[in-house]
């Protein structure tokens, strides 16, 4: 199902980095929460909100003029929830190396038009890799 997967592609500017050159990393997140955000619009037809960001690693600094790939996929889906991962990679457009910049996972509900929860499309994984996946948000989810 294509519609589980979203990706964002941006560049940055000066105005995005701290005083080493770096981009912040809640500009990072911001991304990464928009594009979970778009994936799960795509996926469920209804608005959607932020409920939880967990697990979110900078694996690599950013540089200002670096193109960034964020990618989401839908490793989980609930009632009214979705579970997003989210990863970051970063190209250095001069020489068109790339690498894992950050990465992360989301929680996202879809509301109605009152803001209440709304109920989406349910799916369930095929692939041993999205079993994976589906199984360690279910073991997250007992533990509380």
């Amino acid at each position: 199902m294509e519609n589980r997967k979203a990706e964002l592609i941006e560049t940055l500017l000066p105005k995005d980095t701290n005083s080493y050159g770096n981009i912040f990393g809640g500009v990072i997140m911001s991304i990464m929460d928009k594009t979970a955000g778009v994936v799960c619009w795509r996926y469920s037809r209804k608005r959607v909100v932020t409920a939880c960001a967990q697990r979110i690693t900078f694996h690599t600094p950013i540089n200002v003029g670096e193109v960034i790939y964020s990618r989401a996929t839908i490793i989980h889906v609930g009632r009214s929830s979705m579970e997003v991962e989210v990863v970051v990679e970063a190209e250095n457009v001069t020489d068109g190396a790339k690498r894992l910049a950050a990465s992360g996972v989301f929680t996202m509900v879809a509301v109605d038009e009152n803001w209440h929860p709304a109920p989406v499309p349910q799916w369930q994984p095929v692939t041993e890799a999205e079993l994976e996946k589906w199984r360690e948000v279910e073991k997250r989810r007992k533990k509380g």
